[in-house]
């Protein structure tokens, strides 16, 4: 059990620990990667948590429609505070994702979520390196199936061999299933999304890689 888990549910200590020990999350780049600067995407972020990178949403220039869902009461609550921050036409649902593979009536009603919003780009932003393979796959087509759905971006820390620093900050992460390249590459490979390109970005710390599939119809 990683000794900083239950600080990190705290979304305030979740938030200035990373950008301490990171010297500063690239939220800023991430907006345009993520759609949040394009008036014409309907979002929704799927593991929201606190939604950090709407504190970097700029409020003339943001997406029509902002979902956010989580499992976390107190990561919702934060979330909600950063959206009415900059005005952003947004909403929030609690929603146990975990649950996807097993259960028809969570399945069901992200999908019908996902189309009854319209959503047009999905995110899942350190989401895939917290659920094994199979969760991940079957993530991954339900959101395919979606019709409204044109994108999907991803973004996951990542074991590099012999990057002993970029390796260590993965040891102090929650997720359980951080994979190397490779290990991404084959989930997605097993998936129905195969317009596939990847990018990396890095913190202010840039022996940390993160790197980002951003998948299309």
């Amino acid at each position: 059990m990683n000794p900083f888990s239950s600080l990190l549910s705290n979304p305030n200590f979740y938030y200035y620990a990373r950008q301490v020990l990171t010297l500063g999350m690239p939220f800023k780049d991430w907006i345009p990667l993520y759609g949040f600067a394009d008036s014409g995407e309907r979002i929704a972020d799927l593991g929201c948590g606190p939604a950090d990178i709407l504190r970097y949403t700029d409020a003339h220039h943001k997406p029509a429609y902002y979902l956010g869902i989580d499992c976390s009461d107190a990561y919702l609550d934060s979330a909600r505070r950063r959206a009415a921050a900059t005005e952003l036409n947004a909403e929030f649902l609690k929603m146990d994702l975990s649950l996807l593979t097993h259960d028809e009536r969570v399945r069901r009603s992200l999908a019908d979520t996902l189309c009854g919003h319209s959503i047009t780009t999905v995110l899942l932003l350190g989401v895939l390196h917290h659920i094994p393979n199979e969760a991940a796959r079957a993530t991954l087509d339900l959101v395919w199936s979606a019709k409204p759905v044109r994108r999907i971006v991803t973004s996951d820390v990542i074991r590099i061999p012999g990057h002993r620093v970029n390796n260590f900050f993965c040891s102090l992460d929650r997720g359980e299933h951080i994979r190397d390249e490779k290990g991404y590459d084959t989930v997605f490979a097993q998936t129905r999304w195969q317009k596939l390109t990847k990018s990396w970005s890095s913190p202010g710390l840039s022996f940390i890689k993160y790197i980002h599939y951003c998948c299309d119809k």
